[in-house]
């Protein structure tokens, strides 16, 4: 009976296992879908999210500086003797003194203590009237960087997209890949029946049925390799969009729409223009032009005025209180013959920049243009790939005739076979390349906003 209610129990307990448990469904992306995951939680775009709120706090820094400084002090001390003393007789007097009198005074007998303790606190405000513009070009340096992390955001972000479509592509290439191997598998079985029935009819001997045979344990092992690499990247792609810990898959639906590339041509020089990139560059020239008059505000005069409140006890016990306004000019006399060096080293800098944005543009320049015929050569790989399925299967429907006719042997036949199985899949290997070059031509050609 104890046994009884122990199973039944036991059943119970297993029943709500497998109830009440929690379920967790595979998620199908869509690309549209992973790259907004990944432009929100991949670990390169929160950097660059980060790197602009970096920036912008030394901005707010900067303008700080045209705002007056306030300082506050305060400070008391206690000296072991008398800071300033008062003497009522002067030293010949005294001599003069101890003489009539026969005594032994010193200066000292005849002084007043003033200072042994006090006590002060004060306000000091300070503003800037002439820096030689510094406070204004450091100002206009940290809005170049702001402007500058926005737009190396941009650039990581086109970056992400490719990536992430190289990820997605290749789990969907992968994803086609196995339906092929399923359409390869029956045409296999057809082949393996056939061969089976030519040999029990005593037209050829048992090594075609082992040839088909052994041509499936390939097949499966290729089915076993490809669900390896595509598990792989599936997990790989997880942790590019920031969902490392969710099982996730790509949406199976393969856009084969096919845009000739002359449609999606621009200008070069355009394209340059509207580059992230090239605005980076002109930036970094700004830069070394307001880094160049920051080195020469180094050799200029500072003008400032300023005000100070103090209230303080030193000579009595009654607190007093003064203020006072004040005009100051620095001159950096030493900085004249010095820093003239460091403005000269910037003077060349800023040639230097100018240089290096010039061959960068010649660069993207042609990187564009190679972009270009990669999109043209994947397109013609695509062309190319629908032919050869075609005249493939029309390779292997005409030797599987001629097989069951006798006219030709299961080693042309598995040949054609495996054409067919090569065909199709280069065909899913060029669609794949082709939309990967596309979204490339787009990006780099500066239309960030491209559908896909």
């Amino acid at each position: 009976m104890t046994n009884m209610k122990n199973k039944s129990l036991f059943t119970f307990l297993l029943f709500c296992l497998f109830t009440f448990s929690p379920v967790f469904a595979q998620r199908i992306m869509t690309l549209e879908e992973c790259v907004a995951a990944a432009r929100k939680d991949n670990t390169t775009a929160k950097d660059a999210r980060n790197d602009i709120l970096m920036a912008k706090e030394q901005r707010r820094l900067a303008r700080s500086k045209y705002f007056p400084t306030l300082s506050a002090s305060a400070f008391h001390f206690r000296s072991s003797d008398y800071l300033a003393k008062i003497f009522i007789l002067d030293q010949d007097d005294v001599n003069s003194m101890n003489q009539e009198l026969e005594t032994d005074f010193t200066m000292d007998d005849f002084s007043i203590g003033l200072i042994k303790r006090g006590s002060s606190a004060g306000l000091t405000l300070i503003e800037p009237v002439y820096t030689g513009g510094r406070i204004s070009n450091y100002n206009k340096l940290a809005g170049l960087q702001v402007d500058a992390r926005n737009l190396q955001q941009e650039v990581a972000e086109d970056q992400i997209v490719m990536d992430t479509e190289f990820l997605y592509y290749k789990i969907l290439e992968l994803h086609e890949t196995d339906k092929t191997l399923d359409a390869i598998e029956k045409e296999l079985e057809n082949i393996h029946q056939d061969a089976i029935n030519v040999w029990e009819n005593g037209i050829v001997n048992k090594n075609d049925v082992l040839s088909v045979e052994l041509a499936q344990d390939q097949l499966s092992a290729l089915r076993v390799k490809a669900r390896n690499g595509r598990n792989l990247l599936r997990r790989a792609l997880a942790k590019h969009i920031g969902m490392p810990d969710e099982d996730i898959d790509v949406d199976t639906t393969l856009n084969k729409e096919i845009i000739a590339p002359e449609r999606l041509l621009v200008n070069t020089q355009t394209a340059v223009e509207n580059r992230s990139e090239t605005r980076l560059l002109d930036l970094l020239v700004e830069k070394s032009v307001l880094e160049r008059k920051i080195a020469l505000a180094d050799m200029l005069p500072v003008l400032a005025v300023g005000a100070t409140a103090s209230y303080s006890k030193f000579t009595s016990n009654v607190w007093n209180s003064r203020m006072m306004g004040f005009v100051g000019v620095q001159m950096p006399l030493s900085s004249i013959w010095s820093e003239r060096h460091e403005y000269k080293r910037k003077k060349i800098e800023e040639q230097k920049s100018k240089d290096f944005r010039q061959d960068k543009r010649e660069l993207i320049s042609l990187q564009i243009q190679d972009a270009y015929d990669n999109l043209e050569s994947t397109y013609k790989q695509v062309l190319i790939a629908e032919k050869s399925i075609k005249r493939a299967e029309e390779n292997l429907r005409i030797n599987r005739e001629h097989y069951r006719e006798g006219l030709t042997t299961m080693t042309v036949l598995l040949d054609a076979q495996r054409q067919q199985q090569q065909a199709l899949t280069q065909h899913t290997s060029a669609v794949s390349e082709y939309l990967q070059a596309k979204t490339r031509y787009l990006i780099l050609t500066g239309r960030r906003d491209y559908q896909r």
